[in-house]
């Protein structure tokens, strides 16, 4: 309990260059996932042991992402933005979605780090991401940053799929195309050395692999902690999506990525079940 209420206080206190003499990394890890691959149980499994945090002041982040998006940060502001708010967090876990957009500047400024990117099947993903629209109301910061994700400019609604606009939802083309852009880039980017892939379905039993690549004791992870932030409400919407479409859209963005990681998985159907697996950088499996 003392050791737990430390780290709390820890987490409060100023992140000064006396603060990070006296208390140095014990790992430096980002986690790059999608939203509802995993993020959020990623640091919960550090949390209380490790200084984690999950999504750390995002609403600073999303305008960093969005002035960027917009022209209005340079390529030397973002670099300054990301090293500032390393040093001032100085967390040894950050875990969050919104990582994927200073990715570069990740790899770049920081070569100790080591990345963990949370991968979900796309069905099971796209089921999981239209739960949480739907159970939870939005501000309009995340809603620009949905927008700068999922395209609505481009991609307009099919006669397959108007039980997605009728509840004001994106497109299966946004979705689709994200999902395989989000998890295709990280994986080029970062190098393989640098970096673990982790199926969402079992980081529970990826635990010592995880501890391992983090270089932390298996003793320092909450396994209990494994699976946590579930879904609200299930609305079961991609039933009264056109299957057909449905298989057909989720094959043309993500059917590369998806027979790599998935390759048990040709059909929604398909995703309800899934088996374990760890991912090496490189793409083989531990």
């Amino acid at each position: 309990m003392l050791h737990r209420a430390m780290n709390k206080l820890k987490m409060a206190l100023p992140s000064t260059p006396l603060f990070r003499l006296m208390n140095p990394h014990k790992a430096h890890l980002y986690c790059v996932g999608t939203a509802k691959s995993g993020t959020h149980s990623i640091e919960a499994i550090f949390r209380g042991q490790l200084r984690s945090a999950h999504e750390a002041e995002s609403n600073k982040v999303i305008d960093t992402i969005l002035d960027v998006s917009a022209g209005r940060i340079d390529d030397e502001e973002l670099r300054h933005y990301v090293l500032k708010r390393d040093r001032r967090l100085w967390l040894d876990v950050d875990s969050s979605q919104l990582n994927f957009f200073l990715l570069d500047k990740l790899v770049e400024l920081f070569s100790d780090a080591k990345f963990i990117l949370t991968i979900r099947n796309p069905y099971a993903w796209l089921d999981s991401f239209i739960n949480h629209q739907l159970a939870y109301k939005s501000s309009d910061k995340w809603i620009q940053l949905r927008d700068l994700r999922f395209r609505p400019d481009i991609y307009t609604h099919s006669q397959g799929e108007l039980a997605l606009k009728e509840k004001g939802l994106y497109t299966l083309d946004g979705y689709f195309s994200y999902w395989a852009h989000h998890n295709r880039t990280v994986i080029e980017t970062v190098p393989e050395d640098r970096l673990l892939i982790v199926r969402t379905d079992k980081i529970s039993e990826c635990i010592e692999e995880i501890a391992a690549f983090a270089g932390v004791s298996k003793s320092n992870l909450n396994q209990e902690q494994s699976h946590t932030f579930k879904a609200r409400a299930k609305f079961h919407l991609l039933d009264k999506v056109d299957q057909e479409y449905l298989e057909y859209k989720a094959k043309e963005h993500c059917g590369d990525l998806s027979d790599r990681f998935f390759p048990e998985i040709q059909s929604k159907k398909d995703a309800l079940s899934s088996a374990c697996n760890v991912i090496k950088g490189d793409g083989s499996l531990y």
